[in-house]
Parts: structure tokens; C-alpha cells; sequence
């Protein structure tokens, strides 16, 4: 059909919304020759006689393709199920149908591997309505685990509400082999999805307790502003922990190499680093736990390594790092400063260090970046590289029959469930685990983002795994071919912080306390006003009084209350989590009549008021914790004479 066909326009500008370069590829690319005809219920049906079979085959059925389409979804139970993953287009009649059927939330993720074809099906049929959906994602044979998870990203939540797969008949033998490639990805990313749906509902509270006792450091210590482009168009080395890193980490020590590149390292690698004596320009650090301030024991003064954090990074780790420190952004605090925040430019909150490192060397401008120690597996059966500072955390367990062998040996198989077999980049066997492949899938979605504006991405590990959108090369040929020029002077920065905006943030705090008190206030009482509604629910004149009043406190925390619930509801994932559920189940389930909705949302509605409720006091808790550190900074930051001369008049 002529390019000018108006069903194709409208299905491809429908495409494009959700996936330009699938659009792209479409409008460019050669329809199959299909046949159509009418079935005999009416709808059109088609078939392909291109293929080498000896019969037609048929991408429908020639009698029904609407009740063979309903009959396809017809077992996908919607309440248990947040995502269809749909194996094969055909003529999207099973699409068509499944789009009816799901809830606003949901997700459709459609795999068609034949481009031809599905071009032929979007220049007689309009999908344009459900094709621009938000919650669809349609998929070509270009599909990659990289592109997969930048599409469902902002909904990996959705994912571990349930999954379920479907397979179109019609396309199920032509594309076996496609097919099941595309389900290892969605396998892959539902366990990348669920790692870090678990990562936030665990440590949600330990993470606005971090934020929030990081608040000094955060609105008066030094910032990566300055750090913006610092180093562009020269190469980074990002330095991290893994078996290989022993293989060239000795080339660091050349002055000439040195000079040439900025070097990133992961806390781990700190003590390792400076025992050959490198000194990396930057050191990063995100952990939430207190025991990684053992990466910082018996360490030097370090004026010239600046330590940049994640401010959800645990407070003892800042407190303990003898070096200048710089925060990334955090949405969180600059909500809870208002007025205090000060404006940074946004840079990727890091699942892991070494990923907070990648983010770091594109903020600085860096390029090449260059990947050491980044096996994302068990290279040799090791964990870790050897004299890495974990070792020295293990040293009071060895012994004669507990080597770090030993010890290295019993962290990998401690995860013996987790445990995957692979290749690594020489072809030969390699263990790696569910956790690392999470981390390599955010990686090479990480990789294919940078390749894409331009940068290239070295991995120079020399072992480990394979990693998409990398060029793989050693440290020696990577830094004789990039690093040939010596790197500016780095922005340096004093450790102190702004007396002047820490006396600023108490006050700013004791509003925040008062507030989650009257939410507090406002959550107990509508959980009194649904408890007499639930009680009243089929009295129409005291039912309406009193969801009005409900209305009401709905508007006041809609309003005046907004920065509290926020604040709460970033502690309160599991109750969110519970009532994204509970959303779901009301939605599909087949109620007998509108009072037995109503009351399966008053249930649902009193679940929640319950914990936030509980959530209220834990804020108070932590909220209580950071304004105490923030008077300790304050306290600290005063001249000594002014304090001897406190002291002495008490």
C-alpha cells in the first residue's frame, strides 16, 4: 500500500509515542503479502502463502477471529495478574480483546518478531486507539534486555504483582526459536524488576533515615555542581572490586597513565588502591549499612581523594571518611528543604557503587570510560579481588583450615539457589548469580543510554562477563589508544560545612515533626469516620454525612498536609504495595452488588489508614534522629573559643 495509507499513519504516529525506533523501522520496512478475505462471522481474517508451506498458512481463524481471540485471553486471571507478556501480533485481534480486559494500571508487553508482517496487519487494521497506550510496550526483533528494561522501568513494580505469558497459536511454531529468546529476556528482567522491588520495600525506612540524618551534610556541605563537565572528553578508569581487577590495576601506578585519566573507585577498592599507592580523584559510597565505615579505618588524610555519596548513604560513612565529601541529589531532602534546596543537576541514583561510579564519570564529561574489575561474576571462583578490604573485615576468621579461598568459596556457594552457569568473555565457564545479573542488566541499560548520546563504554576487565553496548579491550591497548593528554585540574573542596544554612535547618525540621503530627491526627480520625461508614454503609443519609467528612480530611492532606504524606508514604512502601493490590482485586473481582464494592474498599481504605498510622510514628522517629544530628553539626561547626567560653559560663 502507498505510504500515504491513512490506517498506517494513524497505527505508526500511535507506535511512535511509546517506541520511535520501532515506528521507524516499520515505516521503512516491506509489507508481507497477505490475503484477505471476510470469515465467516464477519471480521476479516488473513493468510500467507510466502512462507514455503505446502497450505496457506492462516494468522487467524477463517470462521471466528474475535471468539478465537476470547477464547485465547479467556484464562488470564486479571486479578492475580499485572503484566501480559504476548508472544506474537498476528492480526491483533487477541490484543484487541486483551486491552478490553485489563485494568488502568496494567502492563502489556507484545513481542513480534516479524516486522513485514506486522507492517501488513497495521495497513488494514486501526490498533491506533491501544497502540499509543501508556501500558502497552510492543516489542521487534531487535529486542534486548537493555531496551526491554528502559520501557518498563517506571513500572517494574507492576511486574511482581503477577506475570503471565501468552503465546499467539498462529506464530507459535514460525517463531519457536524467537520466542523463546524473548521469554529468557522477560525471565531476566522480571528477576531484575523483583530485586529491586524487594531492595525498596526492605529498606524504604532505612533510606529516609539516612536522607534525612544526611540533611547537614546535604543543604551545607559542598555539592557535584562543580563537578559538572569537569573532565569532559577525557578517559575515566572506574575502578571496581571484582577477581580480575588484579590483572591490570598496576598500570594505575605509572605516573604517565595516570595523568592521563580520572580514576573512580569504589569504596572497597580504597585500601587496595592506596597500598600500591593510587590515590583515585574520587572515591563513591552509597551503602545504607554502618559497617562499611570499615573501608575508612587506618586511613590517611585524604585532601586530594574527594568521597562523593548518594545522601542515602549511611551517616557513620560521611562522619568517617578523613577527605573532602560531596552529595548527589536527592529528591527527598530538596522536598524536605523547600526553600533551603539547592539546585543540581540530576545524575542516576545507583543500584550499586560501581554503578554511582559510570553516573559520576558522565557527570564529570567523561569519555572514554573504561571498566576495570567489573566481573558481574565469580571469575576463578573468587568474589572479590585479593587485599580488597572485605579481606581485612574476614582477617579474625582465618586460620589453617579457613583460608581466603576458604572464605571466598563459601560467599559465592552461600547463594548455591541463586547460582547461574555462563560464559564469560574468553568462552570459558563462569559463575554468576540472580543479584549480579540484576546488576549487569542495569548496566547495559546504563551502557546503551551512553552509547546512544554518544560516549563509548570500555570494558577493560579482561574477565567476567559479557556486557552489551561495551567495546572489549585490554587497560594496556585502551589507555596507549585514549589516555595521551594529561587531565585538567579537578575541582578540589574543604571538608567544613555553611554554618550559616545549618542554623537554618532546625526550625525548618521542628515544622516537619508538627506536620506528620497532624497527620497523624488526620489518619486516626478518618479510620474512626470509615469504621462508622462501614458500620452505617446501608443508611444512605448517615452514609453520605459521613463520607463527606472522609472527603474532607481527603483534602486536607491533599493540601495542607501534602509534604508530610510524602514524606511518609516514602517510608510506607509496603502499605502502598498492599493497597496497589488491593486496588487490583476490587477492580476485577465480580461483586454481587455496589454495597459489597464499597465495602471491600472501606476495608481496603482502613488496611491503609492502619499503616500510615504506624508509619506516622516511625517518621516522627526518624525525623526526631536527623534534627538531633543536625544540632550536633551545628554544635560542631562553632569556633572552639566559642565554645570553651559556653562551657565555662555554665
Amino acid at each position: 500500500m502507498p505510504a500515504t495509507n491513512p490506517i498506517l499513519n494513524k497505527n505508526l504516529a500511535a507506535i511512535a509515542r511509546n517506541s520511535p525506533a520501532l515506528a521507524e523501522q516499520l515505516s521503512s520496512a516491506q509489507a508481507a503479502p497477505l490475503e484477505w478475505s471476510d470469515s465467516k462471522a464477519g471480521p476479516i481474517t488473513a493468510t500467507r502463502t510466502d512462507l514455503g508451506s505446502p497450505r496457506p498458512v492462516a494468522l487467524a481463524s477463517k470462521y471466528d477471529p474475535v471468539k478465537e481471540a476470547q477464547t485465547l485471553v479467556d484464562p488470564i486471571d486479571h486479578a492475580k495478574t499485572a503484566c501480559v507478556v504476548v508472544l506474537g501480533f498476528g492480526l491483533g485481534y487477541h490484543l484487541d480483546e486483551l486491552v478490553k480486559r485489563v485494568g488502568p494500571r496494567d502492563l502489556i508487553i507484545v513481542y513480534e518478531p516479524d516486522l513485514a508482517q506486522l507492517r501488513a496487519v497495521l495497513e488494514r487494521l486501526d490498533y491506533a486507539r491501544w497502540l499509543a497506550a501508556s501500558g502497552l510496550i510492543l516489542a521487534g526483533p531487535d529486542a534486548d534486555k537493555a531496551t526491554l528494561l528502559g520501557s518498563i522501568q517506571q513500572r517494574s513494580a507492576t511486574l511482581t504483582l503477577g506475570t503471565q505469558i501468552i503465546t499467539h497459536p498462529a506464530s507459535r511454531q514460525r517463531h519457536q526459536e524467537e520466542f523463546n529468546r524473548f521469554g529468557k529476556l522477560v525471565t531476566e528482567t522480571l528477576s531484575f524488576c523483583r530485586t529491586n522491588v524487594a531492595t525498596a520495600l526492605v529498606n524504604a525506612s532505612r533510606t529516609v533515615s539516612n536522607l534525612t540524618g544526611n540533611l547537614a551534610q546535604y543543604a551545607a556541605g559542598p555539592t557535584i555542581n562543580e563537578l559538572t563537565n569537569a573532565a569532559k572528553g577525557y578517559p575515566a578508569v572506574c575502578v571496581g572490586a571484582g577477581p580480575s581487577l588484579v590483572k591490570n590495576i598496576e598500570l594505575l601506578k605509572d605516573p604517565a597513565i595516570r595523568r592521563n585519566v580520572v580514576v573512580i573507585g569504589v569504596q572497597t577498592t580504597l585500601k587496595p588502591m592506596l597500598d600500591r599507592g593510587i590515590r583515585p580523584d574520587f572515591v563513591t559510597a552509597l551503602d545504607y549499612s554502618a559497617i562499611c565505615t570499615r573501608f575508612y579505618e587506618d586511613l590517611p588524610d585524604l585532601p586530594d581523594v574527594t568521597l562523593v555519596v548518594e545522601p542515602k548513604c549511611h551517616p557513620a560513612i560521611i562522619a568517617a571518611y578523613p577527605g573532602p565529601v560531596r552529595v548527589c541529589p536527592a529528591q527527598l531532602n530538596d522536598k524536605l528543604l523547600g526553600r533551603l534546596a539547592r539546585p543540581m543537576p540530576p545524575i542516576k541514583s545507583g543500584t550499586t557503587v560501581a554503578h554511582l561510579s559510570f553516573y559520576l564519570a558522565l557527570h564529570l564529561g567523561c569519555d572514554p570510560i573504561m571498566f576495570i574489575g567489573q566481573d558481574l561474576g565469580f571469575s576463578d571462583g573468587l568474589y572479590y579481588a585479593p587485599g580488597t578490604a572485605v579481606h581485612g573485615v574476614w582477617a579474625p576468621e582465618l586460620g589453617p583450615f579457613n583460608t581466603i579461598e576458604t572464605m571466598e568459596w563459601t560467599r559465592v556457594v552461600r547463594m548455591k539457589g541463586n547460582l547461574r552457569r555462563a560464559e564469560d568473555i574468553h568462552g570459558r565457564p563462569i559463575f554468576t548469580d540472580e543479584q549480579m545479573s540484576t546488576y549487569l542488566s542495569q548496566f547495559e541499560r546504563d551502557y546503551a543510554e551512553a552509547k546512544q548520546a554518544g560516549r563509548t563504554v570500555i570494558d577493560a576487565t579482561e574477565g567476567g562477563m559479557p556486557k552489551q553496548h561495551t567495546t572489549v579491550m585490554t587497560l594496556r591497548d585502551a589507555v596507549d589508544q585514549y589516555a595521551t593528554r594529561p587531565v585538567p585540574a579537578l575541582p578540589r573542596t574543604e571538608r567544613g560545612l555553611d554554618a550559616e544554612r545549618l542554623g537554618q535547618l532546625s526550625g525548618l525540621l521542628d515544622g516537619k515533626i508538627e506536620s506528620v503530627h497532624e497527620l497523624k491526627r488526620v489518619t486516626q480520625d478518618t479510620a474512626k469516620l470509615l469504621r462508622r461508614l462501614r458500620e452505617h454503609q446501608h443508611n444512605p443519609k448517615k452514609a453520605e454525612k459521613l463520607f463527606a467528612e472522609v472527603q474532607q480530611n481527603t483534602r486536607t492532606v491533599e493540601t495542607e498536609l501534602r509534604e508530610a504524606f510524602e514524606l511518609v508514604g516514602s517510608i510506607n512502601t509496603v502499605g502502598t504495595f498492599r493497597r496497589e493490590r488491593a486496588d487490583r482485586g476490587i477492580h476485577h473481582a465480580d461483586h454481587a452488588n455496589e454495597h459489597e464494592r464499597q465495602l471491600a474498599q472501606i476495608e481496603r481504605d482502613l488496611d491503609n489508614m492502619d499503616f500510615i498510622d504506624q508509619t506516622c510514628d516511625e517518621a516522627l522517629q526518624i525525623l526526631g534522629r536527623a534534627r538531633q544530628r543536625i544540632l550536633d553539626a551545628i554544635e560542631k561547626s562553632k569556633p572552639a573559643s566559642t565554645t570553651a567560653a559556653l562551657i565555662t559560663a555554665a
